[in-house]
Formats: structure tokens, sequence, C-alpha cells
């Protein structure tokens, strides 16, 4: 069998993965259900996982799909049917809120959640505790979404993105002495975390069709923030390279822009990847 399977595709399909690569001999040679855990994100625009022992990613792949055929992907996928030494899932969903612990009533949770979205009567409404920001996140799956985990990952612990998310991307900062714009770009959506010598001041998710969307969104972030871009370091993670015209278009209205490094390692047999891709994904388990 090969060292390593690998699959990179522009022509997505319910069996077609945007990207796909695993270190197939490292995997044989593992128990997956004593030894390597999997990390999934799911939501409208799709699904992306990765399964890894306990030094580094043996392997990931990510699916650009619309919710009503992420079913016929976890049925056809082997690697999201195995048992797994633990199991974690980041839903995705744009209709969040964050609530500080000071107002947050489960019993309201529903009332707290309208005030930032609407059309949420058909959603099942969870919440999670962010205690490092004491704050709990609110936020309404839909029963298709909780009918997925529910039957093909039972056994999953199941948090909001932004529930390991923020943690994450704190405890990457903690010793960052200045101002900070972090975006994670993913497929049509992009999350914006702001902060400020080290402590967390703003969380948003944008949908965009362009990259004129997204220096929008950025800019906007700053005002309501009252951050000057000229002053601030914006890093992007996610679906963005340098090449990108989101990343030329920053450099007009920011002074300083970089990309997320990785402090996770991967197989040296999985396909080269940038430190910043997949970033969110493959440090998810480290926020349990």
């Amino acid at each position: 069998m090969a060292q390593c399977q690998t699959r990179l595709s522009t022509e997505i399909g319910v069996n077609n993965p945007a990207f796909s690569s695993f270190d197939l001999k490292a995997l044989e040679l593992h128990s997956l259900s004593q030894k390597c855990h999997i990390s999934i994100q799911i939501g409208l625009n799709g699904l992306s996982y990765c399964v890894r022992n306990d030094k580094e990613i043996l392997g990931i792949e990510s699916y650009e799909q619309s919710l009503s055929q992420v079913e016929n992907v976890i049925k056809e996928n082997d690697w999201l049917n195995m048992d797994y030494a633990s199991s974690n899932i980041s839903i995705t969903t744009k209709k969040s809120t964050l609530i500080p612990s000071t107002i947050f009533s489960n019993e309201n949770k529903k009332d707290l959640l309208k005030l930032n979205h609407r059309k949420i009567e058909e959603l099942d409404i969870l919440t999670d505790d962010i205690s490092i920001i004491d704050s709990h996140c609110i936020y309404g799956i839909s029963k298709a979404e909780q009918d997925i985990i529910t039957t093909h990952m039972p056994k999953s612990t199941v948090k909001h993105f932004s529930s390991r998310y923020i943690p994450h991307l704190l405890s990457e900062n903690k010793n960052f002495d200045g101002q900070k714009m972090v975006v994670n770009v993913s497929y049509n959506q992009i999350n914006i975390s702001i902060f400020a010598h080290s402590r967390f001041i703003y969380y948003n998710v944008f949908n965009y069709k362009n990259a004129q969307d997204c220096i929008y969104y950025i800019l906007f972030a700053c005002e309501q923030v009252e951050l000057n871009p000229e002053n601030m370091t914006l890093e992007f993670m996610g679906n963005i390279s340098k090449d990108d015209e989101i990343f030329t278009l920053a450099y007009t209205y920011v002074r300083n822009v970089e990309f997320s490094q990785r402090r996770v390692s991967i197989s040296q047999n999985i396909e080269k990847i940038n430190p910043h891709t997949f970033h969110s994904l493959i440090h998810q388990h480290l926020c349990e």
C-alpha cells in the first residue's frame, strides 16, 4: 500500500473532496480506537476533518458541500465511520452569539439568540461555557445537523466553533503586546477576532462573495472597536495564500500583514500545506 494518499480537486462532488491527504502507512500501524483521535468541523458550507495520534496529524480531508450532501459524504467515507479514542466536533453555524456570563440565562437562551438572529424557531438551541472570557456561546443548529451528529457521531464531544477557537487564539496570543486582528478564511465565510494587549475584544462572522467583501468587513470591524488599521497586526489563517486578492488588497489598508503559524506537527508523508492552512481544524483538540 502507498505511503501517502493525496487528492486535491477543483471539481467538487459528493465523493470528491477539495483536499485529501493521509499517511496510510502510519495509520495502518495504529489501533484507531486506542491511539488515534478525530477532529471534525461541520456546517452549512461543508465538512472537514483530521485524524491524529498523540504526536502528529496523520490525515486531513475537506469537502465544500451543502449540508444536504454532507450526510452522504459521511455515509460513504470510511474514515468518518471508524471508532477512535476520541472524537470532537465543531459546529460552524453563523447563528451564534456570545453573551457575558453575568447576564446569561439558560432559560432565556432562545430570546438571547434572537437579539442577533432571526428565523431560529426551527433550530435546536445549544450553549457552551467559554470560561476564559467569562462568557457563554449560544448557538442554533438545524434538525438536519442534529440528526447527522446523533446518527453518525453519537460519541463525539460537540461545541460551537467559537467555543474552541477563541480560547485557542487567546492562548496563542497571551504574550502579544499590541493590537491584532485574526481573520480565518473558509469557504464563503470569514471569522474576525480582535485582541488588544492579549485581551479579547471582538468576534464576528461574515459571509462573503469576493475579496472586496472581505476587506470591507475587516475595515468595518476596525471601525466598530475604533482600531486604526495602520497600528495593528493583521493575521490570516485558513483558505488563503499570498497570491489571493484578499491578501493583496489587505496591504492597501494595513501595514503589518502576516500568516498564522502552526503549533501542531503534521506527518512528513502528508502533502505539504502552508502553516496557516487548516489552522483552526488541526488545533481544535487543544481546547477540549
